[in-house]
């Protein structure tokens, strides 16, 4: 029973880990994040927003309507212009937003001293609107991505599977000490009657 608990909370540290990781990685990539119920997780990448968001954090923004974005609203977009092409942007919506026709037009620029105006965007750019920062996110993230997080992964992994693979060795030398007829039953002796 004791063996079976273990097993199991192993491999569901294992599962975590493997899956935290992999999601690290995704927020590193440059390029598209994947959305979860409406949700993305981002990475701060430049200084533009500080002190409102340093270098680094971790952000979680939320898809959101554009009637439900307004003035001093943080909001992360797709840039099309310029050398931060395809980049993702977050920055502050300084204006209130403007409707032409069927499209919405937002006027968005940094929090830093001295920012100067982005380039105006259409509401179709918009990833979402900057809900929190995602500190344990961020702690884990810049642990994993150092040297000593990358060789923990490593040794935790090589722990998990190294017990995985002693827990299959000792079950198969199990069977073979206390249970022999478990691969080929030995077949039965035919009961001799006693003579009366």
């Amino acid at each position: 029973m004791f063996r079976k608990i273990i097993n199991i909370i192993s491999t569901v540290i294992l599962v975590l880990l493997v899956g935290v990781v992999i999601f690290l990685f995704v927020i590193r990539a440059s390029g598209k994040t994947p959305t979860i119920f409406g949700y993305q997780v981002l990475r701060v990448t430049s200084g533009s927003m500080e002190p409102t968001l340093m270098v680094g954090d971790v952000i979680l923004v939320k898809q959101t309507p554009p009637e439900d974005i307004h003035k001093d609203d943080i909001i992360s977009y797709e840039s099309v212009q310029g050398e931060t092409s395809g980049m993702i942007i977050t920055h502050r919506v300084v204006e209130e937003p403007i409707k032409v026709g069927e499209t919405y037009y937002l006027q968005t620029k940094g929090d830093v001293e001295g920012a100067v105006l982005d380039p105006k965007i259409e509401y179709s750019q918009v990833q979402g609107k900057f809900q929190h920062k995602v500190a344990f996110l961020d702690k884990m993230y810049s642990f994993f991505f150092t040297p000593y997080g990358i060789i923990t992964f490593v040794f935790v992994i090589v722990l998990l599977f190294g017990y995985e693979i002693i827990s299959l060795i000792v079950s198969y030398k199990t069977l073979d000490e206390y249970d022999e007829d478990y691969y080929e039953p030995k077949p039965k002796k035919p009961s001799k009657k006693r003579k009366k």
